[in-house]
């Protein structure tokens, strides 16, 4: 502070004008997490967050949505096995979980990996099948509920939730095409994807005058809103999410 305010003193001493000060940072976009495993056979969610060889797992209990655990592991030896890619995590140079991602050629329709196929996580002694479906456009979550914007082979948008108070109650389903899900909480078709300057809306509308509406903004940043009439009756900012798109 004081070699600032001398510096300002021998300018203003010299007949010159301070310079200006700095512009504000500006806010940087967040990163997308490498994957989300939502449990569809454990009352748990994971957020798996990569940086180099360096990956962080955040642990949200259903059906609080509250977060029981960070750990932190590196990226270990991959292996390729049965059309899928099974990925070693280590903690303290050890063996300590795996990842498994199933190659999309091996999938019932390949184009339709719109996200990365992963398919379970073994971390310590629990296994957990995570929660895919295919031409996934949005997959996020709020601290109520988990949900996923996809389209259906002839492009259409469906809206589905999985509230997180119904997690001990959901049954594990598959679908065509490779899906692993659980039975939704809502489902809304015949969507409508908005762009917009700074991001993009996802709508659809549901039953008894509902409407759904998610909102993501180019700096990382996501919303969902519950509309009744035009009126925004809930809103819940997204604690996570990933987008996906079709391969080009």
């Amino acid at each position: 502070m004081r070699v600032a305010v001398f510096a300002l003193l021998a300018l203003a001493a010299c007949g010159q004008s301070a310079p200006p000060p700095p512009l504000p940072e500006q806010p940087r976009a967040a990163t997308p997490p490498w994957f989300i495993c939502d449990g569809v056979d454990a009352q748990a969610l994971f957020v798996f967050e990569r940086d180099g060889e360096a990956v962080r797992v955040s642990e949200y209990d259903k059906p609080n949505g509250a977060v029981v655990a960070r750990t932190d592991y590196a990226i270990g030896a991959e292996e390729g096995a049965a059309g899928s890619v099974y990925i070693t995590l280590l903690r303290d140079g050890a063996d300590a979980g795996t990842v498994r991602r199933i190659n999309p050629g091996m999938l019932e329709s390949p184009g339709a990996a719109y996200t990365a196929p992963f398919s379970s996580v073994q971390l310590g002694e629990r296994t957990v099948s995570c929660r895919w479906l295919p031409r996934t456009r949005v997959f996020g979550f709020t601290g109520r509920r988990s949900f996923v914007v996809h389209e259906d082979a002839s492009g259409d948008l469906i809206y589905t939730t999985y509230e997180f108070a119904d997690a001990a109650s959901a049954r594990s389903i598959e679908l065509s095409e490779n899906a692993r899900t659980t039975t939704f909480s809502v489902e809304a078709r015949e969507g409508a994807e908005d762009l917009r300057p700074d991001g993009s809306d996802f709508r659809f509308v549901g039953r008894d005058g509902y409407s759904y509406v998610v909102a993501l903004s180019r700096d990382g940043t996501g919303r969902l809103d519950v509309q009744r009439t035009g009126e925004t009756v809930q809103s819940e900012p997204l604690v996570g999410f990933i987008e996906g798109a079709a391969a080009e």
